[in-house]
């Protein structure tokens, strides 16, 4: 990578940290094969330890793509079908409208076209029941659009997806994750429960009131998500680990150690447009938002928490590949 433009970057990312009170960046860029890490400030203005590319930081929804490859091996495997109604994998699934109970199906889900509220956060207990809790109470949410009609950005659809995951493999949703997508990719500082996060150098969460005269950055509490959005944005990650993420995703299907874990075909599906996107993006894939930039297409997810937030494209027609984590 050229070094003055790498330069230039940093000179950029710290100017911004200081325009925003921005007390930590982690950055991960990936070029042609070619790794690029950097830390910039602290974890916790308190505590403060400095940033580097292990630091971990929560990446909020970008953990919704996680959840679908995890899908996508279940797929290939034979035991999820996208486009079965879901009441197959949950028998007792029912929502508020009738057509929503008996037709919704996982790319509803994937596609953010399921119609129903999805801004739907509830702590449900840190069980192993924690999202078949969430799910029952999923019946209440009021229906706001027809099923698979219109695209409306869906917290709740993935939750549901990740329960559907738990039913069909017999396992809890995050060692579900983990034997099937961090581990094989080698993303061994990628997590999902505080208790694992905490023994590491990790990341808190920052908040900058405008309407403070003295412009005070407080710490965002709590800290950890509850065990119910997990698959809709669980994942804590570092910036080197999302770029073994990227390099699997713009790769072959192939693992860390070449072993072939999903196939070329199935890459190809969720980067595929399969329904348009009201904002955020121009199509959406399996869970993927699908742009162009210059010319080119784009796959992303970025992702908001309490206080921290983070940024994940990929150019596959480039080989390049960009996270930015922030508190």
């Amino acid at each position: 990578m050229d070094p003055q433009a790498l330069q230039s970057f940093h000179t950029k990312i710290e100017e911004l940290m200081h325009e925003t009170g921005t007390p930590g960046v982690a950055v991960g860029i990936l070029q042609n094969g070619e790794e690029h890490l950097a830390g910039f400030g602290v974890t916790h203005i308190h505590n403060p330890l400095p940033v580097d590319g292990d630091t971990l930081f929560q990446i909020g929804s970008t953990s919704k793509t996680v959840t679908a490859t995890a899908a996508m091996r279940l797929v290939e495997a034979g035991k999820l079908d996208l486009d079965k109604p879901i009441r197959h994998y949950l028998p007792n699934f029912r929502m508020q409208d009738r057509e929503a109970t008996e037709q919704a199906t996982l790319r509803h889900c994937f596609t953010h076209t399921g119609g129903w509220l999805g801004d739907y956060f509830d702590d449900t207990g840190d069980g192993d029941d924690a999202l078949a809790r969430y799910v029952e109470r999923m019946a209440d949410l009021p229906q706001q659009a027809p099923l698979g009609v219109l695209w409306s950005y869906n917290n709740a659809g993935f939750s549901l997806a990740g329960l559907v995951i738990e039913a069909v493999a017999g396992k809890p949703f995050e060692l579900v994750v983990q034997e099937s997508v961090l581990t094989p990719l080698g993303m061994d500082r990628s997590y999902y429960f505080a208790r694992d996060v905490m023994t590491k150098r990790f990341a808190v969460g920052h908040t900058l009131n405008p309407a403070d005269p003295e412009k005070k950055t407080t710490i965002a509490e709590p800290w950890p998500l509850a065990r119910s959005a997990h698959p809709a944005g669980g994942v804590t990650s570092s910036a080197r680990d999302q770029l073994r993420y990227a390099r699997f995703h713009m790769g072959d299907g192939r693992d860390a150690t070449g072993n072939p874990l999903l196939s070329e075909a199935s890459m190809k599906f969720m980067q595929t447009p399969l329904a348009k996107a009201g904002s955020m993006a121009e199509d959406v894939g399996v869970s993927w938002l699908l742009s162009r930039a210059g010319g080119v297409r784009t796959v992303a997810h970025g992702g908001a928490t309490n206080g921290q937030m983070a940024a994940f494209l990929m150019v596959p027609e480039r080989n390049f590949a960009i996270t930015v984590l922030t508190n």
